[in-house]
C-alpha cells in the first residue's frame, strides 16, 4: 500500500488536525468533552480520538488517537465498536 502523503504532509496533517480539536475545547464546557472528530476526504477517512488524563483543573493535558480509514470503511461502528471500547478497557487496566 502506498501513503497517499508524504512525511512532510502527514506531518502538517496532523497539526491541522491537533489544532481544530484544540478550538472544540472551548465549548466543552456546555457540550461536554470532544470524544472524536470525522474528516471524510474523497480518498481517505481520518479521525481524530481525544485521549484525556485528567490533572485534575484546568490544565488537563490531552492526547490523541489519529486513525486513518479506507474511504468505504464502515468507520463509525469500527470506532464505537471497537476502538472506544479497547480505549476503555485499557484506561481501566492502567488505573489498577
Amino acid at each position: 500500500m502506498r501513503p497517499l502523503l508524504t512525511r512532510e504532509e502527514s506531518e502538517l496533517s496532523i497539526m491541522q488536525a491537533l489544532i481544530r480539536m484544540s478550538t472544540r475545547r472551548t465549548l466543552e464546557a456546555k457540550l461536554g468533552r470532544t470524544l472524536y472528530s470525522t474528516t471524510v476526504y474523497e480518498n481517505v477517512k481520518r479521525v481524530t480520538i481525544s485521549l484525556l488524563f485528567a490533572n485534575g483543573g484546568e490544565n488537563d493535558a490531552t492526547t490523541y488517537l489519529m486513525v486513518s480509514f479506507e474511504k468505504d470503511a464502515n468507520h463509525e461502528e469500527i470506532i464505537t465498536t471497537k476502538i472506544l471500547p479497547f480505549l476503555r478497557n485499557a484506561g481501566r487496566q492502567q488505573g489498577q
